[in-house]
């Protein structure tokens, strides 16, 4: 991107080139639209290099932020000193060559505090580096208050370029205007052979520094305020002033989806059980409940499904618990896969027994997952405790909330633990559903009415 930027603006350099001294429309708002771009993006960019000051401590961040802070607050002085913006002559006390001079130092002045920026990439984090950094920054703004006080207050010691037709052609065969371009070129070839562009910050400070070149050769090629290269120059600084602002925020922008991204792996991380990998209790507690206030509200089932490993406690006292561990991480993971919808999940209710909630879903399609998920545990072949070598199953009791109506999620969840006992009850490696064992009389479900009885039955 960088270098289609940069090849597009040596392209419309050229392309002007030859009508850099034709003159232009003079249309009296591009100024302050021009230099107010310029303040806002270099003061902008000034303010996230700081930001990154402060986090990484690198003092070649302060002044990076110095040298954008120098031309941001330059940008606007000339902004309040310009003929004919805010007064015939300028504010600021400022004469016919307050202007131009104020250019020159904002020209000369970028380039040459990015070149010395270079000198900073060595030099270490420290306890010490928010004074250092401020200290940098502050110097660079002074440079450029007290550059534009000698422009205005001062400008009588200094040679004068402007004519009184707007020209200021002298500029160009001065001996400011071939330093100016000099210092430019000089430090554009010095930090694209110190930094090699290694890295994007890199890239763009090199973008920036040749479009802050082509501004000034337009500039001192068109000669005259107004003219075609005038406004190309103007362009080329612009493209200067964005460059590394437009690096930045997509740098930012990266950085926040990186973080987003991370913080959901952490939260999804964090609701994981972390012996199956399933989803974990508390995550269930928190979303179930969720799920079914959503289905209530807009009348759509959801189906709970209660499921118990058959005779886990005596796979563990036969096969020991490093086997039992095993045995629940391929059960879990045969669940998971099995599912087919994304909108449905599986969570690790507790030991042996695991919960899977399916929203959107009716009754019926309800038994026909319970049932695919029975018989995928079975079809494992995980070796049972039994005398007979019959695998591993499981038992599942089915519950949904329509058309049962339980009035909250643990009622919905207190229908699927009767539908499991059953299921425990008549043999296991079964599916019941609640509707079963559902009494309308009550509203309620058959309960676990003895549970020592149940205990015995499942274990």
């Amino acid at each position: 991107m960088a270098a289609v930027v940069a090849l597009l603006a040596m392209s419309g350099a050229v392309f002007v080139w030859p009508y850099a001294k034709s003159p232009g429309p003079v249309i009296a708002p591009f100024l302050p639209v021009f230099a107010t771009w310029v303040t806002l993006t270099e003061g902008l960019t000034a303010l996230l290099l700081w930001t990154q000051f402060a986090v990484s401590g690198r003092l070649l961040f302060a002044a990076l932020s110095g040298a954008y802070a120098f031309t941001s607050v330059i940008a606007a002085i000339q902004l309040l000193v310009f003929p004919g913006v805010f007064s015939p002559t300028g504010l600021l006390g400022a004469g016919p060559q307050t202007a131009v001079w104020i250019w020159v130092f904002w020209h000369g002045g970028f380039p040459a505090l990015i070149t010395a920026s270079l000198f900073t990439r060595a030099v270490p984090s420290t306890a010490s580096r928010l004074a250092r950094g401020r200290a940098v920054a502050f110097a660079c703004v002074a440079l450029a208050l007290s550059l534009c006080a000698l422009a205005t207050a001062g400008q009588a010691h200094l040679p004068p370029f402007v004519a009184t037709s707007g020209s200021y052609a002298q500029l160009s065969s001065s001996s400011a205007g071939i330093v100016v371009e000099a210092i430019c070129l000089a430090a554009l070839g010095l930090h694209v052979s110190t930094t090699r562009l290694r890295s994007l910050m890199d890239l763009w400070l090199a973008v920036a520094l040749l479009g802050t070149l082509i501004d000034v050769a337009l500039t001192l090629s068109a000669g005259a305020r107004y003219s075609v290269g005038w406004y190309a120059a103007r362009a080329a600084s612009m493209i200067s002033s964005s460059a590394v602002l437009g690096m930045l925020i997509y740098e930012t922008t990266g950085l926040y989806r990186r973080l987003s991204e991370t913080h959901k792996r952490l939260v999804e991380t964090s609701a994981r059980d972390g012996l199956t990998g399933v989803f974990n209790r508390a995550y269930f507690d928190d979303r179930f409940p969720r799920d079914f206030s959503f289905a209530s509200d807009s009348d759509q089932p959801l189906c709970v499904l209660l499921i118990d490993v058959d005779h886990f406690k005596r796979y563990n006292d036969t096969f020991g618990h490093l086997a039992g561990d095993d045995c629940l991480r391929r059960v879990a993971s045969t669940l998971s896969t099995t599912l087919r919808r994304q909108s449905d999940y599986v969570a690790r209710y507790g030991g042996e027994e695991f919960v899977v909630v399916l929203p959107a879903c009716e009754a019926p399609a309800g038994l026909r997952v319970a049932q695919s998920l029975r018989s995928a545990i079975e079809t494992l072949g995980i070796r049972s405790a039994s005398s007979n070598g019959a695998p591993v199953t499981v038992s599942i009791g089915l519950a949904c909330s329509l058309p049962t109506s339980p009035d909250s999620a643990p009622a919905l969840l207190n229908l699927a633990d009767a539908a499991l006992y059953r299921a425990k009850e008549r043999g296991r490696n079964r599916v019941v559903d609640a509707a079963e064992v559902y009494e309308p009389r009550t509203g309620a479900s058959q309960a676990r009415s003895d549970p020592a009885s149940f205990r015995s039955i499942s274990s």
